[in-house]
């Protein structure tokens, strides 16, 4: 190769050269500039849907803790059929239903979340129950959520 390089002329050897400038530039743009910029990019949008999703989370937070603060009635029955009733009524299909004392611990594999902050108003509004303990999770469905634990009594 280096042999070849010094046979040419000094003009074509300026040419190769240039050439030579130019494939690599082009070649750092292709394989290194390129893919980090997307990344960035994808990154940022990442970070603006969280964004959203944290204030949507939070919208519905602040409306389920103000529906809670609204709670007066009271259901009759017991504590199994009070939740499965309103539940039938919501659409919501349960998991699991596990008693735990005087209340009840009740799993659902995914619901869409806003029907669930729903059927949580009716449960603490019209029904008179209590929400001891809540833990959910996000699901891969946008708008829907995994209930791993809401702990409710009356």
């Amino acid at each position: 190769m280096k042999q070849w390089f010094e046979s040419l002329a000094e003009r074509e050897k300026r040419l190769v050269i240039g050439a030579a400038v130019v494939f690599v530039i082009g070649l750092f743009f292709q394989l290194i500039w390129g893919p980090l910029n997307n990344a960035l990019e994808k990154a940022e949008q990442n970070v603006k849907n969280k964004q959203a999703l944290l204030l949507w989370v939070s919208e519905k937070t602040a409306e389920y803790q103000q529906l809670k603060g609204n709670s007066k009635a009271s259901a009759s029955g017991s504590l199994n059929q009070i939740v499965n009733s309103a539940a039938r009524q919501a659409g919501i299909s349960i998991a699991r239903m596990q008693p735990q004392g005087d209340s009840l611990q009740v799993q659902i594999d995914q619901v869409e979340f806003n029907a669930f902050v729903r059927w949580l108003a009716t449960l603490v509004q019209n029904k008179g129950l209590t929400i001891e303990s809540l833990d959910i999770t996000e699901t891969d469905r946008t708008g829907a959520v995994r209930v791993r634990r809401l702990q409710v009594t009356k």
